[in-house]
């Protein structure tokens, strides 16, 4: 029989070199594993001392396979009079969302439609083509300039969301085409790290508007959000004219996160963690981008180019991907179940045609957190089930209009910088 271990024992194992996790009621030693997860340490490291058994089946496809790499880190399991999660979580919630997501599975939602992901990336390529087409044929006036860059940057906002499918692995079945996929759409199409992408998106995945465990909130001292404001007001610290945060966000968030912070952090990524493929593959979009400019505007005329496109990608970076999020609860861990942190993270934004399209289906973030290797395009079929599970335990399912959504982010921005003020000023 294997050793039993009590919570209270599991806890004390929340280190960085002395991590147990718990899956499916069997307790790991991950201490010296974690470094050669494919996933990245840190992403399995924020569940140290937790029951990861949701996150477990939410991040992996092949269940079976990745039970082999965890059998020899397997050390005991709970004591039978051990809950199966670690503190007052609601466990028929955690058993009701096990069984909407076995429905799920029978409804078979989480297979892909192959003509689907085709026309994405059809429609991509597509787009590129006919930028390059206009200036060529049109000339490099302003007029087809503009309409160039216009399509290019939609070009490039269509990227980002095929190579999310496929970091997500909900486009093929087998992880490594998924895996190979990305690398060609993220490094080739857009110039940027796949395995970096996915080392910080993971991590907003696990622990969603978590600080220092989720990157994509993270964010002080440029930006104050939810209980750092009350934090940076009680120590003093001013390094930023907070409670002007929501005006000096349209200067440095939107128009700068994709050209100057994704760009840096990319390439510092790959040099640090020798991704030399990575490297190869960002490095033949710059050169396929300037070879096809080049000899329409020359090098100062492409740059400028590239900077517009970088610069309007960014803002629809910005804007789609935080109208879901920044609004919601951002503060430290609180050690919920996976369906209660997700939900507690995240809302949705009324759907239409053009906006799935247009956000690549992220207004439907509540079903994309609770189920990640879901296809994009059955959301709409699991929404009702995820609303029905929400009703019955009384949780909050938050859909949004469009416009709403968007004030929602400078205003939560202005009130956590006059939260900020407030505790900044009180004595």
């Amino acid at each position: 029989p294997l050793p039993t271990f009590r919570w209270e024992q599991i806890r004390s194992h929340n280190l960085p070199g002395d991590k147990w996790l718990v899956i499916e009621r069997r307790v790991y030693d991950i201490s010296r594993w974690a470094q050669r997860h494919p996933g990245g340490s840190r992403l399995i490291g924020h569940h140290g001392a937790e029951d990861a058994t949701d996150a477990f089946r939410a991040f992996h496809q092949d269940l079976d396979f990745v039970r082999k790499f965890l059998q020899p880190l397997l050390i005991g399991e709970l004591a039978p009079e051990e809950p199966s999660q670690d503190g007052p979580q609601n466990a028929q919630l955690i058993e009701d969302f096990r069984a909407l997501r076995r429905a799920a599975e029978e409804m078979k939602l989480f297979e892909a439609k192959p003509t689907f992901f085709a026309f994405l990336l059809g429609h991509i390529l597509a787009m590129e083509v006919l930028s390059w087409l206009i200036v060529y044929l049109l000339g490099p006036g302003w007029v087809p300039s503009t309409l160039a860059a216009l399509i290019l940057a939609v070009s490039q906002v269509q990227s980002w969301c095929l190579q999310h499918d496929l970091g997500h692995t909900s486009v093929f079945r087998k992880s490594r085409w998924n895996h190979l996929a990305q690398q060609f759409v993220m490094g080739q199409l857009k110039g940027f790290s796949a395995h970096w992408w996915n080392f910080r998106h993971f991590q907003h995945h696990a622990k969603p508007n978590i600080f220092h465990k989720d990157p994509d909130v993270t964010v002080a001292p440029i930006f104050l959000l939810g209980e750092s404001s009350i934090e940076y007001g009680k120590k003093k610290r001013r390094y930023l004219p907070y409670n002007h945060q929501h005006l000096y966000f349209f200067l440095i968030g939107p128009p700068l996160l994709t050209l100057v912070n994704f760009e840096v952090e990319n390439l510092a990524y790959m040099l640090v963690c020798l991704q030399w493929a990575d490297l190869l593959w960002a490095a033949s979009f710059y050169f396929r981008f300037f070879l096809s400019y080049i000899p329409f505007y020359g090098v100062p005329g492409a740059a400028i180019l590239y900077v517009v496109v970088r610069v309007l990608e960014s803002h629809w970076f910005v804007w789609i991907t935080q109208m879901n999020h920044i609004p919601k609860e951002i503060g430290h861990e609180k050690h919920r179940d996976w369906t209660s942190s997700q939900l507690a993270a995240t809302c949705n934004v009324e759907p239409s045609l053009f906006l799935d399209w247009f956000s690549g289906h992220l207004n439907f973030q509540i079903e994309h957190h609770l189920f990640p290797t879901m296809p994009r395009h059955n959301y709409r079929r699991v929404a009702p089930l995820v609303k029905a599970l929400c009703a019955k335990h009384g949780l909050s399912y938050e859909v949004k209009p469009l416009l709403t959504a968007l004030v929602d982010i400078v205003g939560s921005l202005k009130k956590s910088g006059n939260v900020w003020l407030e505790a900044y000023l009180h004595q």
